[in-house]
């Protein structure tokens, strides 16, 4: 097994994860390419004891009745904590992959089925395609945000079938080959075939309040024939689904969006569609598994490329979660006994427009340059600001706090040594010699404008190392992931 280098294995979980101190990068980089990736994808082999009791402390969610404990801020606190606390980093970061691709929303979904959705999304997201896709499409979620429950005999819903295709599995064109993946008629048809998909509540008895469960109407279920690409049966919605997971387009597409999403964009050339269909084809050789396709991509020279080297732009919740992991600050949402939890992390994602549970439509949040604009470039630094100076006597209170001793042990004996550090706990990243100039001048120049020189004493610490944060966290190279 050969080392990966240090920055190679901090590329590595800034993607698959959201960043991390030092000490996990260089364990990463220690286990080499294969075994790094496997690491971080056998989640499951990670002890994540002290999140869970910290979830068991701090939530209640068991009853969706009772909008004291169970509403939207609820949830995205109880997901925030798990982005913030987890030792599975990919575990969250792929759910959160899926809950973009397949983007449903609390602007028309209950909580309560966004809430379901995200354990659907967990639970499946390294599966088959074709389980993940069908668990999605019977999930109550996506039932009630395509319509699906009023899609009945004799007057289907087209939404859902047409969705299904253009964004959720295939596209209206093949990613490689550019030729249609399917008819108008097509997708009257496919709508037919989900006719009847419904969900039934937890009945009056039923202890678990969040135990919906998916079934057919028989009475509202089309079970005449139907013409689907060009073949005739009496075609079921799970019949739809296995047929489309099978298709090399749909193969191509998640290939595709997996790619795009965690190493970097695609052109139209050649030697991108040649990468997109060599990892569609272990899709196809690996009977439709999503992990499989994921760690290819993880493990390939592309992934560690120079191209992909922050290659794409931090989404509003990887900026948040990020910096809160890369500088080991505090996150602390409260308990049960301590009413009042801190949501700051979601409320900081939304200030910077990106509202967890809530895209902005059925096509999920437009990666990379849309989230980079003269508005949320300041809002990202108006965040940095606030971050960089969230002091707090008592770490123990609800709240991010990045704390005195936490800078301290951070701050080096030199300007020239902290500006390197905290370049490198914030990438690491790579800027230019005038930049790094300008960095260690600010350590060492007064309000007043004298040089003065650095003493890493307790006053210089609260006031010029957070700056020194708050400066990095400004710069263009901080903003890329």
């Amino acid at each position: 097994m050969t080392n990966i280098a240090y920055d190679e294995a901090a590329h590595l979980l800034r993607r698959l994860g959201f960043g991390g101190p030092p000490e996990e990068i260089s364990d990463l980089a220690s286990r080499g390419r294969e075994g790094a990736v496997d690491y971080l994808m056998d989640f499951s082999q990670i002890d994540n004891g002290g999140m869970d009791r910290l979830l068991a402390a701090g939530f209640d969610l068991s009853n969706p009745d009772d909008p004291a404990k169970f509403n939207l801020e609820e949830i995205q606190r109880w997901w925030f904590t798990r982005m913030a606390h987890t030792r599975r980093q990919f575990e969250e970061k792929i759910t959160l992959f899926w809950h973009n691709h397949f983007a449903t929303a609390v602007s028309k979904v209950n909580e309560r089925f966004m809430f379901i959705q995200n354990q659907t999304l967990r639970n499946h997201a390294l599966d088959r395609f074709d389980t993940l896709l069908l668990n999605v499409a019977q999930d109550p979620a996506m039932l009630f945000w395509l319509d699906g429950v009023t899609n009945v005999r004799g007057n289907p819903n087209e939404n859902w079938a047409r969705e299904l295709q253009e964004l959720f599995s295939m596209g209206i064109v093949d990613a490689v080959t550019e030729e249609q993946n399917y008819t108008e008629s097509d997708v009257k048809e496919i709508a037919r075939a989900f006719t009847g998909w419904t969900v039934r509540p937890p009945g009056r008895t039923d202890t678990n309040r969040l135990n919906y469960q998916f079934a057919i109407d028989p009475n509202q279920h089309d079970e005449g024939l139907k013409t689907v690409y060009g073949q005739t049966a009496n075609f079921s919605g799970q019949d739809i689904v296995t047929i489309i997971a099978a298709k090399p387009a749909t193969a191509r597409f998640i290939a595709k969006k997996l790619f795009e999403a965690f190493a970097y964009p695609l052109t139209s050339s050649s030697a991108d569609k040649a990468a997109i269909d060599k990892f569609a084809n272990v899709y196809m050789t690996s009977g439709h598994s999503i992990k499989s396709v994921a760690r290819a991509i993880f493990t390939s020279d592309e992934f560690f490329s120079s191209r992909a080297m922050f290659a794409l732009v931090k989404s509003p919740i990887e900026l948040v979660v990020g910096s809160v992991r890369m500088l080991g600050a505090i996150y602390n949402p409260g308990t049960l006994q301590r009413p009042g939890g801190s949501n700051i992390l979601a409320d900081a994602s939304s200030f910077l427009n990106q509202q967890a549970y809530n895209p902005p439509d059925v096509a999920g949040w437009r990666p990379n340059l849309a989230w980079v604009n003269t508005s949320t470039m300041l809002n990202r630094f108006t965040y940095a600001d606030f971050f960089a100076s969230s002091r707090t006597a008592n770490p123990n209170a609800p709240g991010l706090w990045l704390t005195h001793d936490q800078l301290k042990k951070l701050t080096k004996g030199s300007a020239k040594k902290t500006v390197s550090k905290f370049l490198e706990l914030l990438g690491p990243l790579s800027v230019d010699a005038a930049t790094v100039r300008k960095l260690r001048d600010y350590l060492q120049v007064n309000d007043g404008g004298d040089v003065v020189g650095f003493s890493p004493d307790d006053r210089t610490i609260d006031q010029k190392v957070r700056g020194l944060v708050h400066l990095i966290m400004c710069l263009t190279e901080f903003q890329l992931c």
